[in-house]
């Protein structure tokens, strides 16, 4: 298993990060990853769930997105096509925990 840090750096060297707004979900991407306020579940059939936890105290502002290397992510970013080539931060902190996990 190799560190966030360095699958942070191989991540990046295959997207195109030039593209500012994919510089920015790489980061939040990151985020994801080292945030206490998010866990990620890899399914039997390869796919992922990336749950936020809610921090409402009052209401439950908790969200789970599907995730998939082929099929792209549930999230308003990647259905709406706001994250280009669907690289949303929830696609993007997969790769880098697959990366870190060296799944190929």
């Amino acid at each position: 298993m190799i560190s966030i840090q360095q699958a942070f750096l191989n991540v990046a060297s295959e997207i195109p990060v030039s593209d500012p707004s994919v510089q920015v979900r790489l980061d939040r991407g990151y985020g994801i990853c080292i945030s206490h306020g998010y866990t990620m579940t890899k399914q039997e059939d390869g796919t992922w769930l990336v749950h936020r936890a809610s921090t409402a105290l009052l209401e439950d502002n908790s969200i789970t997105y599907h995730v998939s290397k082929t099929g792209g992510c549930t999230c308003p970013d990647a259905v709406d096509g706001r994250a280009r080539a669907g690289l949303c931060k929830h696609r993007l902190a997969v790769m880098l925990k697959e990366e870190m996990e060296g799944v190929v």
